[in-house]
């Protein structure tokens, strides 16, 4: 469903659409939502090089960083302004994978504003930078490259580390969207037809994967409190750590005190306490990050099946032209995103074990240096407090004691519910029915000549 806004050309979120080019960015194959939207015959794009639709007003540096990715072999994610040829400006959100000899781009309609309104005046932003630049006399390369660095501190600012964190960031988002607009794997009456049988192997992968969808949603929830945990773990380590040497800045005058020996457990615990933090918080950034790239991985997969099944279903329709070799490159980018899927499924269910107990430990540890802690503190309450060495108010060390022993580490009660959401958190992937299903697709092809 088109319809113009002022100059802008907007559509709806079921008007995904597709095409390939070679290695250099030379246009292979579109949809019939691509050549409307861009207002171009099919004949004027097969052949073309992509930019035929750039935006002027699009940064240099925002493909550039898109390349750096492709040629890293990583897929990108790129909102992008294009041109159409009657002058209109349409936005798109693109992701790009690298195919065996080129790429495949699919693109949707930007449905996450909260993402993409920031996007748009960062693009602004970089862009006039960017011209700026030109107007100095610098080549296009150097002004894309300025515009690279530019967009990458922005990035940074954003909480992003570059292009591909942003796209495992922002790609699931898109497709959850899409979902939540009834976005599905078209139905139409099943026949003997090739076409008929590639769609039907599309639902029942989109029907597979939506409890891997499910779960990934479960996973969300898991990897926002490791993200606000992350944050804080910091301040837990050097609050460990200065409990360790608070016990030996001050001791009691009794000769008979318990306080040597207690602050001496307070001080091996609180180290102990330190290493399975800091162990913790290699957990964290690990799962962290594997629990993302699942959630990426999985997402492109399932935007990749939609694709694959509303151009066969489109085809079935007879509203595109029947085109092996465009779902030969779809099914292709199936058994892309599904290489390093599988292992990152059985990653991140090794690494919420791993989590799962060092969140334990952390817990355990935590509460055992509390407990001697706000017995050596009682105990100089009662006896009094001597400095250890000379310079050291005793009296301001007990009272900072005091204060530590008060907060203690309040953080581990959403620890303990963090090990729990571990644990209960397991994403399954039947690899082997996909790759049947994909067979199936290329047996499909087959018997059409593709």
């Amino acid at each position: 469903m088109e319809y113009v806004d002022g100059n802008e050309r907007r559509f709806g979120a079921e008007d995904l659409f597709f095409s390939t080019t070679d290695a250099k960015g030379v246009i292979r194959r579109t949809n019939r939502v691509f050549n409307s939207l861009s207002r171009y015959s099919s004949e004027e794009l097969v052949g073309a090089p992509h930019n035929i639709i750039r935006h002027d007003d699009m940064p240099a540096g925002a493909f550039r960083l898109m390349w750096d990715e492709l040629e890293a072999g990583r897929p990108a994610c790129v909102y992008v302004l294009n041109r159409a040829k009657d002058g209109l400006d349409y936005w798109v959100f693109a992701t790009v994978v690298p195919l065996a000899d080129g790429y495949l781009s699919v693109r949707v309609r930007p449905s996450n504003h909260a993402l993409f309104t920031p996007v748009r005046e960062m693009y602004a932003r970089v862009r006039a930078a960017e011209r700026e630049y030109a107007d100095q006399g610098h080549s296009r390369r150097e002004v894309a490259d300025r515009g690279a660095t530019l967009m990458s501190e922005e990035l940074s600012q954003a909480q992003f580390r570059g292009l591909y964190s942003f796209a495992r960031a922002a790609l699931p988002r898109e497709l959850a969207l899409l979902v939540v607009e009834g976005v599905r794997v078209p139905r139409r009456t099943e026949s003997d037809s090739p076409m008929s049988t590639i769609l039907s192997a599309m639902a029942v992968i989109e029907r597979d994967t939506d409890e891997l969808i499910y779960q990934l949603n479960e996973y969300q929830e898991l990897i926002n409190g490791l993200g606000a945990w992350a944050t804080s773990v910091r301040s837990v380590i050097d609050r460990a750590n200065r409990v360790g040497a608070l016990v030996g800045e001050v001791t009691s005058p009794d000769q008979d005190s318990s306080v040597p020996t207690v602050s001496e457990r307070v001080r091996e615990r609180s180290a102990q306490a330190v290493e399975v933090l800091q162990q913790l918080n290699s957990s964290l950034v690990a799962l962290y990050e594997v629990a993302s790239e699942v959630r990426f991985r999985s997402s492109m997969m399932r935007l990749h099946t939609l694709m694959t099944g509303i151009f066969a279903a489109a085809v079935l329709d007879e509203t595109e032209v029947d085109s092996a070799d465009a779902i030969s490159d779809l099914a292709e980018a199936l058994l892309v995103d599904l290489e390093p899927l599988a292992p990152s499924c059985q990653n991140a269910a090794d690494l919420a074990e791993r989590l799962d107990a060092d969140l334990r430990s952390v817990v355990s540890n935590l509460d055992r240096v509390k407990r001697p802690f706000q017995r050596w503190i009682r105990a100089l309450q009662d006896e009094g407090a001597q400095a250890l060495a000379e310079g050291v108010d005793a009296a301001a060390v007990l009272q900072e004691a005091v204060e530590l022993g008060e907060q203690g580490f309040p953080e581990t009660a959403s620890l303990a519910e963090l090990a729990a959401k571990a644990r209960g958190v397991v994403v399954t992937l039947d690899e082997p029915l996909i790759r049947e299903r994909v067979s199936t697709v290329r047996q499909a092809l087959a018997q059409m000549g593709g």
